[in-house]
């Protein structure tokens, strides 16, 4: 992982866990900004589960970024029906801020012909 390039897995249903990825967001969107990244790529193809709260967080984080003129790129396994759904909607919030990839098996190998 690059020095603008996050990766997040696992499940965003805690509290605790929510609590603190919001205050890690806000520092890093200020990092982010102090550093001159035009473009963040995350990684959320090893989010297996994200509940409304922590989908709001994003909200809040696009709302920034579109502010501070960098754009996220959101890495989503297309083969995770809620992955696509959330993070195309979260797309609508903010189309120059977001950036969707559908990543996973179909898109990032591709199989050479046989001889």
């Amino acid at each position: 992982m690059g020095p603008c390039e996050l990766r997040f897995e696992g499940s965003l249903a805690n509290h605790q866990v929510q609590a603190d990825l919001r205050r890690n967001i806000t520092a890093l969107h200020e990092r982010i900004v102090a550093d001159g990244c035009q473009t963040i790529t995350v990684d959320v193809q090893g989010l297996h589960f994200v509940d409304s709260s922590a989908i709001r967080i994003f909200v809040d984080w696009i709302g920034r970024a579109a502010g501070a003129n960098y754009q996220i790129v959101f890495l989503v396994d297309p083969n995770m029906t809620w992955q696509r759904l959330s993070f195309n909607a979260l797309k609508s919030l903010g189309t120059d801020a977001v950036e969707v990839r559908e990543m996973g098996p179909a898109s990032s190998t591709k199989s050479e012909p046989s001889e």
